[in-house]
């Protein structure tokens, strides 16, 4: 591949996701949770220690200081990450033993990793220079938005595309089209490169999910707090449930900086997947 392209290779079992994001705000009620109850968060490794010791800032701003942790993965700070956990008891009034008026500190146990990385958006002015080929390269195959959402800094989108079931590794990128006038709303679109993997020959697909984070607060212009944007795919289904069509489909929101908030576009949770999902960049 081009060293240009920052892309996600996707290769997904059809499996049964995890609920995610919803429980994050029950740790807030102030007094510390029993630890046994597991929960589900969205964040970017903040800090790295050479004993092993790490930091999650989650999404909301609320800090999480990994005491506990006995897996294989590699840490890397910068890093964007989906995990589970359990919240361990503070010393003395559990929410401001390690918290600053700023913001809320938990000390946690990590259960589960999974990489869900920060991919960086794709400008629609760099396909267009010189090289005819660089638009089709990162594809234009049959993709559809399921749920997106704001959070932090990132727009974090679950898709449905089709694959072979036995088939190799696809790209996925978002591209935004910064040809407009900076008065425009901020069109943004999801691209599906299957690889070849496309129904014929006696070949047939079937429909699998992946999830993606793109960075999106850089898309900010320098002394504005918020954007309008228009974030478009190429596929539906008749009447929200029904038969596939492919169609120019369009789902628009409002990004805010700073805001803690989840903010969804369309749909109502985000599914990360159990399995391994890799990300590549050349």
């Amino acid at each position: 591949m081009k060293n240009w392209t920052k892309y996600i290779t996707v290769l997904l079992t059809f499996a049964a996701a995890v609920a995610a994001l919803s429980s994050c705000s029950k740790e807030l009620a102030g007094a510390a949770p029993p630890t046994d109850i597991v929960y589900n968060g969205f964040g970017e490794i903040t800090r790295t220690d050479y004993d092993g010791y790490f930091e999650i800032t989650r999404d909301d701003g609320v800090l999480l200081r990994v005491l506990e942790y006995n897996g294989s993965k590699e840490i890397e700070r910068g890093e964007r990450v989906y995990f589970k956990y359990n919240i361990l008891p503070g010393n003395g009034d559990y929410v401001s033993s390690y918290s600053t008026p700023e913001q809320t500190v938990y000390d946690i146990r990590v259960l589960v990793f999974n990489d869900i990385h920060a991919v960086p958006i794709v400008r629609k002015s760099f396909l267009l220079e010189d090289d005819p080929h660089r638009s089709d390269s990162i594809g234009h195959d049959l993709i559809r938005v399921v749920t997106a959402a704001f959070s932090g800094n990132y727009i974090n989108i679950g898709f449905e595309y089709f694959r072979y079931e036995n088939g190799q590794p696809h790209m996925i990128n978002l591209v935004w089209d910064d040809t407009r006038p900076a008065t425009d709303s901020v069109y943004l679109e999801l691209r599906h490169n299957a690889m070849g993997e496309v129904e014929g020959n006696g070949r047939y697909v079937v429909s699998d999910t992946g999830l993606a984070s793109f960075r999106i607060a850089d898309l900010v212009p320098e002394g504005e707090e918020s954007i309008d944007i228009k974030l478009k795919s190429n596929m539906d289904r008749k009447d929200g449930v029904g038969e596939y069509i492919e169609t120019e489909k369009y789902h628009t929101g409002t990004y805010t900086t700073g805001s803690t908030a989840k903010t969804y576009i369309v749909g109502g949770e985000l599914y990360p997947p159990e399995n391994h999902t890799a990300f590549v960049r050349n």
